[in-house]
């Protein structure tokens, strides 16, 4: 689907076209499956990100504006936001069973083997909200510095120093992870 028709189908859903939006869906709906399952390590909740996600979307469509970006970032920028929403509310993080980390096909391999390296599974784990998401846009989601710092409404500086920062996180835990008894050189988080 490309660019005008993403603009027809958007103004017949603000029209009240059920069928449009319907179009959008299913055009968005393994993208941002894809990403909340990447942000909250659990099916049943992306499922429900999802479900929510769109509904947020279908009821701010009026808000949208083609001309300050494309569609797929303002749905990521709501996706996105959704699932930091319900990552806080959430404590204790779950974290993902290797199996299902595995399972995840990435576009973009992080250091050559994301999906194949538990070591660096567990590291990721450990990231900070803040992080994570830098890391999960960027390396699983292929979105440039750009597309990231519109969707997460920071400035491009920020979004750099930030996977600067995950990645430098990452090599210190990865380094750590080859020495036994050591704890990824990352804070576990605590369980209340």
């Amino acid at each position: 689907m490309n660019n005008m028709e993403h603009i027809q189908w958007i103004r017949r859903s603000r029209a009240g076209d059920s069928r449009a939006f319907a179009h959008l869906y299913e055009a968005y709906k393994d993208l941002v499956y894809r990403t909340a399952y990447l942000l909250l390590d659990d099916p049943a909740e992306a499922q429900d990100a999802l479900q929510e996600t769109f509904l947020q979307a279908y009821r701010a469509l009026n808000s949208y504006d083609p001309r300050r970006s494309a569609f797929s970032t303002w749905l990521y920028r709501i996706t996105v936001n959704h699932c930091l929403n319900r990552r806080r509310a959430r404590r204790p993080l779950v974290h993902l069973p290797p199996a299902q980390f595995e399972s995840i096909a990435s576009p973009i391999d992080l250091e050559g083997e994301i999906s194949e390296n538990l070591q660096l599974q567990r590291a990721l784990e450990h990231l900070s909200e803040k992080l994570r998401v830098v890391v999960v846009l960027r390396y699983f989601l292929d979105l440039s510095y750009a597309e990231m710092a519109e969707v997460l409404e920071i400035p491009l500086g920020t979004v750099q120093s930030r996977l600067n920062q995950a990645l430098q996180n990452l090599r210190r835990a990865l380094q750590a992870a080859k020495q036994p008894g050591e704890n990824f050189g990352l804070e576990e988080e605590v369980s209340e």
